[in-house]
């Protein structure tokens, strides 16, 4: 028997392996590698549809990822955003 995760379990997941491209400053690869920017990072949020508290959730459990500077002014960058556009209080 499939096991078939559930639609919250499937953006859970999609929303924070996107941010940790952007935050790495990554290239995802269907985008012919051009590397990610702000905007594609709350396109994939917005478009989602992932509540608040799963969000806010997502971003507790990476606040420790960032590993150098660069990657910490992204992670700061997508929750100034966050907050700015109300996805996160």
């Amino acid at each position: 028997m499939v096991k078939i995760r559930d639609l919250r379990t499937t953006v859970h997941n999609y929303v924070e392996k996107s941010l940790m491209t952007f935050i790495n400053g990554g290239k995802y690869s269907g985008d012919k590698g051009r590397t990610q920017t702000l905007n594609w990072i709350m396109g994939i949020i917005r478009e989602s549809g992932i509540v608040k508290e799963e969000l806010m959730m997502i971003f507790s459990h990476i606040r420790t990822y960032p590993k150098n500077q660069e990657e910490q002014f992204r992670f700061n960058q997508v929750i100034r955003e966050c907050q700015k556009t109300g996805f996160i209080t």
